[in-house]
């Protein structure tokens, strides 16, 4: 009789990976709490992956050892996610200076990787995203490509930490991480390529999807990428990240996703937005998809969890995700005086937690539709001036007709 495969737990979780935030110990201790409060009915692995921009020794300085103080801060936030279920990721995303061929260099990671170790961690993470996606000329007598030598430092790496640790798991997140970077088809991709022949199957891939911010996953999405890789694949999410763009924030329903992406990956990890209290709730909607829910039906369930005021439905659309465009339908007379009712209230009426996260967002799209609405021929440049930088409102003034600007003040 043939013996049952093993069931793998899903993977889910957070990604504090964006540019332009850092988060306090707290704040990453609030977010693991609230992954480990979450349980569903299939098996599934939580994950908080540290891996910010925005530390200097996590990527810019990546050679300097983190202070005593921080690792013991760090062991703490391990030993807390352990008590409630979540694996702590942390990563290393060396790539914009490591020497390929230089045992110090290779000496030096393996040691921060490590002291990682040594804080409880038996899962790594190896980030070479967002370099240049060519070999550095120094290496090139050393090395077929990039990919080759992306994947030979996996095999040493992994062998290494096996050593401190059997078990020791290793993510790794490579410079061609969507179909966006690919020259060409992905399975013809030369980085992928050398990347796939020479990289550890133990070794978990992370990848975007078809673009960085990929308006959809499914099992067509992932074709290209099954068919040259054997190791697990997991989805790292930036469907709501917005440190590209921190003028806009992204709250609609967890869309255009399809539930065979885990049967066809690990799992999925979400990159939002970097506020501690909508992060928790867009995490909800990631919970909601893994339980099977529909995404329109999930979103409304998590925003009556968190008491939103119903004037958020109105507004709702104007903030769903980067693949909105305005219609015309949107902006008839009778739905804009409706949505600017629904923005008064929930700017200076409505308070919380998210209203603090949220309110230059809501008080921004209030502007946006003022300045819209305002009439070509005589636009309000005092108004305009006030609420908008100087070049925004220059271009806000120009006349629609003749590309010529209004003069004023600035003029």
């Amino acid at each position: 009789m043939r013996a049952k495969k093993a069931i793998r737990p899903a993977m889910w979780g957070y990604i504090e990976g964006y540019y332009g935030r850092l988060f306090g110990w707290p704040e990453r201790a609030a977010l693991i709490d609230h992954l480990g409060s979450r349980r569903f009915r299939e098996p599934c692995e939580a994950f908080y992956l540290y891996a910010p921009k925005e530390d200097p020794l996590h990527r810019r300085d990546w050679r300097l050892r983190y202070p005593a103080p921080w690792r013991k801060e760090f062991r703490a936030l391990a030993d807390r996610g352990a008590q409630r279920g979540v694996a702590v990721v942390p990563g290393m995303a060396p790539g914009l200076s490591f020497d390929y061929r230089s045992a110090d260099d290779y000496g030096i990671l393996l040691s921060k990787f490590r002291d990682f170790q040594k804080s409880g961690c038996g899962t790594l993470a190896l980030l070479m995203d967002d370099i240049p996606a060519v070999l550095p000329k120094n290496c090139s007598r050393s090395f077929r490509s990039l990919g080759e030598a992306h994947g030979l430092l996996l095999n040493k790496l992994l062998a290494d930490l096996r050593r401190t640790d059997p078990q020791c798991r290793l993510w790794f997140c490579p410079t061609v991480y969507t179909d966006q970077f690919a020259s060409g088809p992905v399975e013809k991709d030369p980085y992928l390529l050398d990347l796939a022949a020479t990289m550890p199957e133990a070794v978990t891939l992370m990848w975007t999807g078809p673009r960085i911010i990929a308006e959809r996953l499914d099992g067509r999405a992932l074709r290209g990428l099954s068919r040259i890789f054997k190791a697990e694949v997991l989805l790292w999410d930036n469907l709501y990240a917005n440190d590209y763009c921190p003028n806009k924030i992204f709250l609609g329903p967890y869309a255009g996703r399809t539930r065979d992406i885990w049967r066809l990956t690990r799992g999925v990890l979400l990159n939002p937005t970097g506020l501690p209290m909508t992060d928790c709730l867009l995490l909800d909607l990631l919970a909601a998809f893994r339980e099977g829910k529909t995404a329109a039906a999930a979103w409304r369930e998590v925003l009556l969890r968190y008491s939103l005021p119903r004037e958020f439905l109105i507004a709702a659309p104007f903030l769903a995700s980067p693949f909105f465009r305005v219609q015309r339908s949107d902006l008839t007379a009778g739905k804009l005086a409706a949505l600017q009712a629904a923005l008064k209230t929930l700017i200076w009426d409505w308070k919380g937690v998210l209203h603090q996260e949220w309110y230059a967002y809501l008080f921004m799209l209030d502007a946006d539709l003022k300045a819209s609405a305002q009439g070509r021929d005589k636009p309000d440049e005092a108004w305009l001036r006030k609420r908008y930088p100087p070049l925004v409102a220059d271009l806000l003034l120009r006349d629609g007709h003749n590309g010529t600007r209004r003069e004023g003040p600035a003029g």
